[in-house]
Order: C-alpha cells, then sequence, then structure tokens
C-alpha cells in the first residue's frame, strides 16, 4: 500500500485525482485504534514512517473530492498524533517523519477552511522551533541517538523548505534552517 500512497501522492502535484480516490477509499477503511487513529501497519511498522504517507492523501481526497465533510475527523486525528508525539521519547528521525508528515498535511488542507488549516500550520510550527531548539547545533540538524542522522536531517530541511515556500513559515526568518 505505501507504493500506492507514494504514487496518489506523486498524482496530487499533477493535478490528477483519479488515483487518490481509490487509495483515499482503502485509507478510509482501515481500522482505527481506541483515539480514532487510523491503524497504518499495512503501510510500514513505524507509525510516523506510515503516517507521512497516509495522511497527506486522506487530506487531499477530503480537500478535493469530499467537500471537506471529514475535515473534522482529519483535524481530531492530526491533534492525537501531535499528543501522542508529545508523550513519546522522541529522536530526530522520528521528529523528521513527524514534520514531514505535518508540512504534507497542511499542503493539501484548503486554506479556505482558515481554522482547520491555522491549527495544523501552527502544530507544524510549535513542533518545528521544538526541533531547531533540540537538534540544530553548529549549521546541522544532529543527533548522537538517530540513526540515519543525514536522512533525518534532509527530511527536517526539505519540511522547512517546503512550509516557506507555501507561506506557512516565514522564509527570511528560517533561511538559515
Amino acid at each position: 500500500m505505501k507504493e500506492q500512497l507514494k504514487a496518489a501522492l506523486e498524482s496530487i502535484s499533477r493535478g490528477d485525482m483519479t488515483l487518490v480516490v481509490s487509495i483515499a477509499e482503502q485509507v478510509k477503511q482501515l481500522p482505527r485504534d481506541g483515539d480514532g487513529l487510523f491503524f497504518a501497519d499495512v503501510v510500514d511498522g513505524d507509525f510516523y514512517e506510515a503516517a507521512r504517507w497516509v495522511y497527506p492523501v486522506y487530506a487531499a481526497y477530503e480537500t478535493e473530492c469530499n467537500k471537506k465533510e471529514g475535515y473534522p475527523d482529519l483535524l481530531n486525528q492530526m491533534r492525537v498524533i501531535d499528543k501522542r508525539y508529545g508523550q513519546e521519547a522522541a529522536d530526530m528521525r522520528k521528529t523528521a517523519r513527524f514534520l514531514d508528515l505535518f508540512i504534507h498535511t497542511v499542503d493539501n488542507v484548503s486554506p479556505q477552511l482558515y481554522e482547520y488549516y491555522r491549527e495544523l500550520a501552527d502544530i507544524f510550527k510549535t513542533r518545528l522551533v521544538e526541533a531547531i531548539k533540540t537538534y540544530y547545533r553548529e549549521g546541522r540538524f544532529t543527533d548522537k541517538k538517530c540513526e540515519e542522522p543525514e536522512e533525518a536531517e534532509r527530511m527536517i530541511r526539505e519540511a522547512i523548505r517546503r512550509a516557506c515556500e507555501n507561506y506557512v513559515l516565514l522564509g527570511e526568518k528560517y533561511q538559515e534552517y
């Protein structure tokens, strides 16, 4: 399913929602945990890795195909993800995946429904500021406990770049990172 989700995200960038509809229907059929989060084990055993593919596709579907009817569910799930992330001992890899998940989800939520968009953007910004304080040293994002620190750093920098391009962050303020 992960490859299908990747293909769906690529099709979103081309403006083709055909694949998104079929994949989103599969996503909506995933079982949920007690807090309402999708069980995404079929995508990846690492929750944040799976979520970074599932939720942007779900958001795109709700925005473009479902008249934003599922936004309350999406926002509730994103709040739960943020709460769980805040309660866990995160390393830089998990943080990178979390930031990637949120910025790609924000990208697929309509700013016309400002309250939803703004809350997701604010969660992203808050967690990014924490990541900068925790991992940014001497011009790099680093964490000795992190597996694949170069990949995690690349993902964090890419999330920042994307957030600046889409005006979630002010480019002048974050260009250093």
